[in-house]
């Protein structure tokens, strides 16, 4: 439980450090802000390597990624399944460039959320605005990530998909790119208590897939509720045919 305990110190410390460093970059003039947003996510980028890398010492967590090589030259939605906090972490340390697609809270923040407004961070309070921001970035040239549960995953299944990463994608015509996200043990799940700490490390695999292209799996993609509908199932289905759950139990509290 140490090693977690300082986990948390060092998250919540680095987190007001790239908020100091993110204000001091916002004072110099720049008339180019798509640049700063970009040179703000690869400071988070680094940073969640960093953090990746103490967690992996302290055998918290050994993580492991596949299909890298699937991710497209161009802008794509980067959608996950969401078991635990600390896969963001991981996702960021291998992605160089992405926003991700927030709470309100999180960009209200103090540890984060100077970081998450300047490196270009999308609030999902307002749905429309949402889809709206999200198509910006994605013609910007930046990937989007999406965790269409709204929220973690329960211990042995997948919640309900939202249709926020379908409208986007119809919307945008940027493909999706399905990534899923198994562990071994429930470290920071929904409801687990941050010091109830398994007796081994937790494996996290992302397992990139290929990109979906949306004439593949709708005949005739239109941005209305029909194909939003059908393209939500679709994924819903396929994350539930992919995830591997590992036999864990919620019995943290």
């Amino acid at each position: 439980a140490a090693g977690t305990g300082l986990a948390f110190v060092l998250f919540g410390l680095g987190g007001l450090f790239l908020n100091l460093v993110t204000l001091l970059i916002g004072v110099i003039p720049n008339s180019f802000p798509e640049k700063r947003e970009q040179n703000i996510q690869k400071i988070v980028h680094y940073s969640f390597r960093a953090f990746y890398w103490y967690l992996k010492v302290f055998r918290l967590i050994n993580g492991k990624c596949k299909g890298l090589e699937r991710l497209p030259s161009t802008a794509y939605i980067f959608v996950a399944n969401h078991p635990t906090l600390l896969d963001i972490v991981l996702i960021l340390a291998i992605l160089p460039r992405a926003i991700c697609v927030v709470k309100p809270k999180i960009m209200s923040s103090i540890y984060m959320g100077e970081v998450a407004r300047t490196a270009g961070y999308i609030s999902n309070e307002d749905g429309e605005k949402l889809i709206d921001a999200c198509v910006k970035k994605l013609n910007q040239g930046t990937p989007i990530i999406i965790f269409p549960e709204g929220t973690r995953s329960l211990p042995q299944t997948l919640r309900l998909f939202k249709r926020s990463a379908a409208w986007i994608a119809l919307k945008s015509d940027f493909p999706i790119v399905p990534a899923v996200l198994s562990i071994t043990a429930p470290i920071l799940m929904k409801d687990w208590k941050w010091y109830h700490v398994p007796p081994h490390s937790m494996e996290m695999l992302v397992d990139i897939h290929e990109p979906i292209i949306l004439e593949k799996v709708l005949n005739n993609p239109k941005y209305d509720t029909v194909s939003a509908r059908k393209l939500t199932s679709h994924l819903q289905q396929f994350f539930e045919s992919k995830v591997i759950f590992n036999d864990i139990g919620s019995n943290g509290k």
